[in-house]
This record gives C-alpha cells, sequence and structure tokens, in this order.
C-alpha cells in the first residue's frame, strides 16, 4: 500500500491486468481477489436512500435503534477503473463516503442507493488506494493520511529524503 501510494504521488500510474469479466469502454480492471464482507442495517433508518447523518435525532433513546453489521461471508471483488464489482455493480459515481481502516485491513465503502459496506482482506489497503487515486487523484481520501510518510534514502549515502 505505501509503495504505491509512493508511486502515484511520484505520477506513476496503478498497472492494468488481463480482464477477469467483460469490462466497459474505456474501463480497465486492476485487480480481482477476495474479501470478507459485512453490511450495515439499521432498523430505524434506511440508510439504503443515499441519505446518512443524523438522521437518528427523532428516533428515540440510542438504546430504541437497532444497528448493526450483517457479515455476508468471502465473496470474490473486481476493481476497475470506474467501478467496484461485488455481486452488484457499485460506480465510483456513486460513492458518497470512503472510511479507510489499513491497520485493519478494511474500508468501509457509503454509496448512493445502498447500505453501507464493509470490505476486509489483506488486499483491501491496496485497493484504497487505487479507488482513492481514481476517485480524487490522491493515494488517500481527503484529509489526513492514515499512515506516516515514507522515508527513502535518495542515494546511497545520501541524507534521507521525505516522499
Amino acid at each position: 500500500m505505501s509503495m504505491l501510494a509512493a508511486l502515484l504521488q511520484r505520477g506513476g500510474q496503478p498497472a492494468a491486468v488481463k480482464p477477469t469479466m467483460a469490462l466497459r469502454p474505456d474501463e480497465k480492471e486492476y485487480a480481482s481477489f477476495l474479501v470478507d464482507v459485512e453490511e450495515y442495517h439499521s432498523t430505524e433508518v434506511d440508510l439504503s436512500s443515499g441519505v446518512v447523518g443524523l438522521l437518528f435525532a427523532g428516533a428515540g433513546t440510542e438504546a430504541d435503534v437497532e444497528e448493526c453489521w450483517v457479515p455476508r461471508g468471502r465473496q470474490g471483488v473486481v476493481v476497475t477503473t470506474r467501478r467496484i464489482v461485488l455481486g452488484a455493480d457499485f460506480d465510483f459515481r456513486d460513492l458518497i463516503t470512503i472510511q479507510p481502516n489499513p491497520l485493519d485491513f478494511e474500508v468501509t465503502l457509503f454509496f448512493q442507493g445502498a447500505v453501507p459496506i464493509r470490505l476486509r482482506g489483506p488486499w483491501v489497503p491496496w485497493m484504497t488506494v487505487v479507488l482513492c487515486w481514481e476517485m480524487f487523484g490522491t493515494p488517500w481520501p481527503p484529509g489526513p493520511s492514515p499512515v506516516p510518510q515514507l522515508q527513502v534514502p535518495a542515494q546511497r549515502g545520501a541524507s534521507i529524503k521525505t516522499i
């Protein structure tokens, strides 16, 4: 993940792979791998409407609201330049919020018109960097970087440079 982020910050690009599914015109596939999937559900609020925020204000006390992450098992995911395919297509244009958690190898994604999903697995931090690169042109979502800046020697015997 850090190496990919450094490559992108230096002007590089993620490498496309041979497609494992039919792609749309001008779409490239970056990877396909397995992830553990969870969906967020609440009995008080329909989060699939795409309205995420302080909707619990009139719902009573916090104890009255049943909310939980429901495991959906291990599933195959395909990451392209325009979407994530995980049983259904999740187009990047419909992405509302990205909440990366690279230390736990997970990311929570909020898409317009869908319940929030949490993906977990060893390739999820890498996928998060690629997703942010395609969405924002940066390897991280807006805000502070989740990983300290990478430091590498400039040349043998030279001082350390921050990338």
